[in-house]
């Protein structure tokens, strides 16, 4: 009976790893929402906006670099972007003191006599953010709450707070940078 090289076998072996995995696909929650540009690697869409249209012709070089993380705007002071992809500081906009007064603003959320300490500061994705803080009730003792929260800082909506938040909603519309924190941490 013939050998078959170790090389020859490792090669069939990734080979058809590759063919298994490629029938995958994208998972749902990971597709593209409607209306919501994806950026392409491939760069196919030249300046003339058509698919393809100037893929043969090398990039272009810009005079002016953008920052990136900053929007300008229009005769005022550029403030900071967050796109969904990646969860990053909020860099206090919004702070924790705002993600707890949200939760004190919330009927039935909190008791009254319960003290709320931020653990983990706000980090965002697009205009979500999530933090996480430790609420103490006196004679219960303390634990860990999760709350995920939309908008900016001066009118913050909550959007789900507990000890578990990935429900349907996260899964389904919360950008991916939040999704991975409220559903995979």
């Amino acid at each position: 009976m013939p050998r078959v090289p170790r090389l020859a076998a490792a090669s069939a072996c990734v080979l058809a790893g590759a063919v298994l995995l490629a029938g995958c696909g994208t998972p749902p929650e990971l597709r593209p929402r409607p209306g919501v540009p994806v950026p392409s690697a491939s760069g196919s869409n030249g300046p003339s906006g058509r698919p393809g249209a100037d893929a043969g012709r090398p990039p272009t070089e810009s005079t002016t670099r953008p920052t990136p993380g900053i929007t300008p705007v229009p005769g005022g002071t550029p403030s900071p972007t967050y796109g969904g992809y990646v969860a990053v500081s909020c860099a206090g906009n919004p702070s924790g003191a705002q993600v707890t007064d949200l939760l004190r603003r919330s009927p039935g959320l909190l008791r009254s006599d319960a003290t709320v300490r931020v653990v983990r500061e706000p980090v965002c994705a697009d205009t979500w953010q999530y933090t996480v803080v430790e609420v103490n009730v006196p004679g219960r003792g303390s634990s860990a709450m999760q709350v995920v929260s939309t908008g900016r800082a001066a009118s913050l909506i909550l959007v789900t707070a507990g000890s578990n938040v990935c429900n349907a909603r996260i899964r389904a519309t919360a950008p991916a940078g939040i999704r991975t924190l409220a559903c995979d941490a």
